[in-house]
């Protein structure tokens, strides 16, 4: 009991630091606190379905399991971060200042990459299957879970909550929000308000 109590611990405690780092990570990468709130959201639901997937494959909580909990989180992140920075970039540099278009800028951009991304690193890990070091296989299907699920839950969730209730216009940037703090910060953020769009999605009219 003690030692899987120890195990538990070290794994919760793993996870109380990761999800700040990654959440830190998301708005520096973003500059938009909103984008890296949706992100981090993701990132929990795909942890969590990840560590259920693990429990209905009838693992019991060890050492590879408590350390690979912690390493889903980076894993998890690595989506939502490309496709919550093209939502940003469509607004701060393309001139889209509507949430759906945005979102779908998103997707026409980094859809395909994000989707190779998956494919790639899922053929790579998954040549861990065969060997013979139960870490290693465990590994394998723990990379292999957590691609998927990113995978899943970037495009089918986290797109679509920017799509619905993403930031418009400057809502949620973080320049935006510190700029009556700093001198000149007010004009420096108007700098970076909407313009004319650059780029029109096909489903859309363009301007």
């Amino acid at each position: 009991r003690g030692y899987w109590w120890a195990l538990l611990e070290g794994m919760l405690v793993g996870l109380a630091i990761a999800f700040p780092v990654a959440f830190a990570t998301l708005v520096f990468a973003t500059t938009n606190a909103l984008i890296a709130t949706f992100a981090i959201l993701s990132i929990a639901a795909i942890v969590a379905s990840v560590l259920g997937t693990a429990q209905l494959n009838g693992w019991s909580l060890g050492v590879a399991e408590s350390i690979a909990a912690v390493i889903v989180v980076g894993f998890s992140v690595d989506y939502t971060i490309h496709l919550g920075h093209m939502y940003d970039h469509a607004g701060r540099h393309e001139g889209w200042p509507d949430r759906a278009n945005r979102a779908r800028y998103s997707l026409l951009k980094m859809g395909s990459t994000v989707l190779a991304g998956a494919v790639t690193t899922c053929g790579s890990g998954s040549f861990m299957f065969v060997c013979q070091l139960t870490f290693f296989s465990k590994m394998a299907f723990l990379i292999c879970v957590t691609i998927g699920f990113s995978l899943l839950y970037s495009l089918f969730l986290f797109v679509p909550a920017l799509y619905l209730f993403g930031p418009e216009d400057a809502c949620g940037r973080i320049d935006f929000l510190l700029a009556p703090c700093t001198k000149g910060g007010a004009a420096k953020a108007s700098m970076h308000g909407p313009g004319e769009p650059k780029f029109a999605p096909e489903s859309a009219e363009a301007p």
